[in-house]
């Protein structure tokens, strides 16, 4: 079995597009965005990881129902360093329009590294 690729920065997103990898990042918890801007007040449900780059790669595509991340994943991780396992897209797959960032499908645990 081949080890997963770890994802740190963005400048390995297209190189590992398809593939399992290990993402290590900031957990962001973020509102589901919409177009024209998210309006205040929507809950952030959702969750990103901010790469060493600052770019986010999403935890799930945003039109899937593992988008929203349990609660007590969202308080215990957020803004602490993480790492999760899955499938890197560069262009989040999803029905219809969606948005056009990386995401983590298929991730697994979420765990805040020491």
């Amino acid at each position: 079995m081949t080890t997963p690729a770890l994802l740190e920065r963005s400048d390995a997103i297209v190189r590992l597009d398809g593939q399992s990898v290990v993402a290590r990042g900031i957990y962001r918890a973020r509102p589901m965005p919409v177009k024209g801007g998210t309006p205040a007040g929507r809950p952030a449900d959702r969750a990103a990881l901010e790469l060493a780059d600052g770019v986010d790669v999403w935890l799930e595509p945003l039109d899937t129902p593992q988008s929203h991340r349990p609660d007590d994943e969202l308080r215990r991780c957020a803004d602490h360093l993480v790492q999760v396992s899955g499938t890197l897209h560069a262009l989040m797959p999803a029905r219809g329009q969606g948005l056009m960032a990386p995401c983590l499908a298929d991730a697994g645990t979420v765990e805040r590294v020491p």
